[in-house]
């Protein structure tokens, strides 16, 4: 059987009068296939524009994370050139201190010229950047370290030098060797615990080290006689002066004037008697005077 048509009845009022229309029933078929194509449609292109929407929104995240990435590079780049600059000066540095302080002599040499480690990152990408970045910051804090410990070192040998006695205390030269002698009073055989400095009447005398007077006066034996107390257990003596011009306490660099050649105390004519010791006991003063002229060779 076939299905019958649809009547559409249409009136105003129900006393007038009623139109009917008949509407088939495939016409009925297709009016709603049609509809359902119409609404299919518009569901497929919301979710087309949903989709193209979508795809937007991640192309304009990626550009955004690619622009970042792109600005971080950059960054990386300049943090990397100017962190490779100071690491070159870092390591010039410690290659002269390394030679100033005594830790490696065959250090000190001209160093510098171009570097070709700026062209070469940007041809690094992103995560070798990093790998570079942090491979120099390693770098940096290794140098770092390593200055601090020459920088130490460089300390300790300038204040040891200080204190060491390596220059003449006056100009003159050796009239009397250190050790045992005949004592030029008695004859006898007597420890002479210095030497003698034979030097023209009112020559200054210099400290030959820094340090702090302990002693400024007359002494038997040394007659008018300046005491020195130097860092690390040394110390010095200096006798037979004229006239003393330090005081007990007074600090003293290497080189200041302590006093003026004389024979006071036991001498037999103007020189000065210099003593060298450490913990109180006697070396011999040439062997600094020695030292000093090889290591400046």
């Amino acid at each position: 059987m076939t299905r019958p048509d649809l009547t559409i009845i249409l009136s105003r009022s129900a006393s007038a009068g009623a139109r009917k229309y008949a509407v088939s029933s495939r016409l009925l078929s297709a009016s709603g296939l049609l509809v359902l194509i119409m609404l299919a449609s518009f569901g497929l292109s919301g979710l087309h524009y949903y989709h193209m929407w979508k795809k937007t929104g991640d192309f304009s995240d990626l550009k955004g994370e690619v622009d970042r990435v792109r600005r971080e590079n950059t960054s990386l780049r300049v943090a990397s050139e100017q962190l490779s600059e100071k690491i070159s000066l870092l390591e010039v540095t410690a290659t002269k201190l390394k030679f100033l302080s005594g830790a490696d002599e065959e250090a000190l040499a001209g160093v510098g010229g171009p570097s070709k480690s700026s062209s070469l990152l940007y041809n690094l990408n992103h995560r070798e950047l990093l790998k570079r970045f942090k491979s120099l910051d390693r770098r940096r804090f290794t140098l770092a370290t390593e200055l601090r410990r020459l920088h130490d070192i460089y300390t300790s040998r300038g204040l040891f030098l200080a204190a060491i006695p390596t220059i003449m205390p006056v100009r003159g030269y050796p009239s009397d060797r250190f050790g045992y002698r005949s004592d030029p009073f008695n004859g006898k055989r007597d420890l002479h615990p210095g030497i003698d400095i034979a030097a023209p009447y009112g020559n200054k005398v210099v400290a030959t080290a820094g340090g702090r007077v302990t002693f400024a006066g007359r002494k038997l034996g040394y007659g008018r006689l300046v005491t020195l107390r130097h860092s690390f257990g040394m110390a010095t003596r200096y006798g037979h002066l004229a006239a003393v011009k330090v005081k007990v306490g007074q600090h003293v660099k290497k080189g200041d004037i302590i006093g003026y050649v004389g024979s006071s105390g036991r001498a037999t004519g103007p020189h000065l008697h210099y003593e060298v010791r450490l913990n109180n006991q006697p070396l011999d003063p040439l062997r600094f005077f020695r030292d000093a002229s090889e290591g400046s060779s």
